[in-house]
């Protein structure tokens, strides 16, 4: 376990990495954390700085200056950003001038943090400048990665917070990240066991979002050494979901001990949004305006895989794109649309899907109904866009059209069945009774429906009310809603919660449908008691939504549709 440890900490970039993690660290082992890295601000050679007890059991104040990797020459002694220079920023700028009042009569260590060791080449010049600069109140320290790895393993993952059987699965979701469903299978179980926890205290639940935290850390950077991150991207959706699941209760409270649940949940979160970046920023986006290159890129010759990845891949890059106009939007309740977004991350990655879209048209024949949720992703979040919203109609009047072609050729229809084994053979028949059993129920048709009437040029809309009315009369057109049991449920991947309501109208103008739902929506507190919603953090239900494979329930997208649909008869008044 150890060994695995220092991997991951020798791995480690020295911003936004090694300096993420320590505090939390700190934190766990009952440091108190005074002082945080900052961009933008000059830090005069403290990276952290913590009080905490040293080994010889008194109070001091420990100042972290980090460095990556081993402790080279170079990074001694080479560069304006060398650690002997940090070193020298401490002891004649931080230490007179910046240390606060409360803390100015305790003993201070000087801790020299780096992920690996120190080379022999250098050791001799690090001993002796110690030692020359150790004078009363003011000691040095050694934290490599070593001794880091084993504060680690004896301290945030001890046996008496973590079982023996959960400590071996945190190891093999290591060692098994080059084969992601594998790796994201043991990390899976390492999650649900530490967060299976009754009667727990804000301090527990703060320590198992920690240790959830760091377990993720290691097993991303083994994977972005091995150079596949799908396994940690898989598992850091899972960790958000099953840790919002356990937190919820301390969200609207201001307690202390609440308040830094908060802060171990919204690191979790940006960690989720770096092996984001590492997965699509460098290896996907730059060739999504590519003539079917992202396609070409699944390596397989089956259709199959190739429509799975590339859906897959356009919910996950919606769902960051609602992450940004989530925080863009300061926390608004739900989903809002508008043309002054201040986020030009958003509107990079509306640029890309529309892209996407248009160079790898296997997106506009969804193979299973089940993909709903992230061709409802993506029109949610185009339509949030604002100028994006008449790209939204587009995809949908494509889909339509493709759709309903594949259903009277007996091609590759969207089919209820969702499992592998069922999609590599369907359509096993070509007939019409084969088909009808395949076809039983859609979420697809009366979501589309409703973007093309809103959106769309009108063919769309018209195309589908018609085909609808004359091929589908078998289908019942169906949403999924939230229910008074989805709360408890949801956030852990069940499906079996809440309601299904069926015979929604498919009509060349959508408004029975949109009658129906409002009325529904109105008469119904499941969506209005998800603590998700109520809590103002609607991305985290998107998110539950795709994990476990229901459509995103009509409460979450209706008020765009009718403020759409109002701006839009104003218009026409006009």
């Amino acid at each position: 376990m150890k060994l695995v440890f220092r991997q991951y900490l020798a791995s480690l970039k020295e911003r936004r990495e090694l300096d993420a993690v320590l505090p939390d660290l700190l934190s766990e082992l009952g440091y108190t954390v005074i002082s945080r890295p900052s961009v933008g601000t000059r830090q005069y050679g403290v990276d952290v700085a913590a009080v905490g007890r040293d080994a010889d059991g008194c109070r001091k104040l420990f100042l972290f200056s980090i460095k990556q990797g081993d402790l080279t020459r170079a990074d001694w002694d080479g560069s304006p950003q060398a650690l002997r220079g940090s070193i020298n920023d401490i002891l004649d700028v931080y230490i007179p001038t910046r240390v606060p009042e409360a803390y100015s009569k305790l003993e201070i260590v000087i801790c020299l943090c780096f992920g690996g060791d120190i080379q022999e080449a250098v050791r001799d010049n690090v001993t002796q400048f110690t030692r020359q600069q150790t004078k009363n109140g003011i000691s040095f320290a050694e934290w490599n990665g070593d001794y880091m790895a084993g504060l680690l393993v004896n301290g945030v993952l001890r046996e008496q917070l973590v079982d023996k059987s959960l400590r071996a699965s945190f190891q093999k979701a290591v060692a098994m990240v080059d084969e992601p469903q594998i790796a994201f299978e043991h990390f899976e179980r390492l999650v649900r066991g530490l967060c299976k926890v009754e009667d727990s205290t804000p301090r527990q639940r703060a320590t198992i979002l920690r240790q959830i935290y760091i377990c993720l850390w290691v097993q991303f950077v083994w994977a972005r050494d091995a150079g596949n991150v799908e396994g940690p991207y898989r598992a850091s959706e899972l960790a958000i979901l099953l840790a919002w699941h356990l937190i919820r209760a301390d969200v609207p409270k201001s307690t202390k001990a609440s308040e830094e649940v908060g802060s171990a949940f919204a690191e979790l979160l940006n960690l989720h949004f770096l092996i984001w970046d590492e997965l699509a920023s460098g290896k996907i986006l730059p060739f999504v305006d590519h003539e079917h290159a992202i396609s070409v890129a699944v390596g397989s010759a089956s259709p199959v895989d190739v429509n799975l990845k590339l859906f897959t891949l356009i919910g996950r890059m919606a769902m960051r794109g609602l992450w940004h106009l989530w925080f863009a939007g300061g926390g608004d309740r739900l989903p809002m649309a508008r043309d002054d977004w201040d986020c030009p991350e958003a509107s990079e990655l509306a640029q890309q899907i529309v892209q996407l879209i248009r160079n790898n048209p296997i997106l506009l024949t969804p193979f299973t109904d089940e993909q709903s949720v992230e061709i409802g992703s993506a029109l949610i979040f185009l339509t949030m866009m604002g100028g994006w919203n008449q790209a939204a109609g587009n995809y949908a009047d494509a889909v339509i059209e493709r759709t309903v072609y594949a259903f009277r050729s007996h091609s590759r229809y969207p089919t209820i069945y969702a499992d592998y084994r069922s999609l590599l053979v369907h359509p096993r028949e070509r007939t019409s009774e084969y088909r009808e059993g395949q076809t039983k129920g859609s979420s697809l048709f009366p979501l589309l429906s409703l973007w093309a009437s809103t959106f769309g040029e009108g063919m769309g809309a018209r195309f589908l009310s018609e085909f609808a009315e004359k091929e589908l009369g078998h289908c019942n057109m169906q949403f999924w809603l939230a229910g008074a049991d989805s709360e408890n449920l949801l956030y852990l991947g069940d499906r079996s919660h809440g309601a299904s309501l069926g015979g929604i109208p498919i009509t060349t103008d959508g408004e029975r449908a949109m009658r129906m739902l409002e009325a529904e929506c109105a008469s119904t507190t499941g969506f209005e008691n998800l603590s998700a919603i109520s809590l103002g953090h609607w991305p985290v239900l998107a998110m539950a939504c795709r994990h476990a494979g229901l459509p995103l329930p009509p409460d979450l997208w209706l008020g765009l549709l009718r403020e759409a649909r109002s701006t839009k008869a104003a218009d026409g008044e006009d």
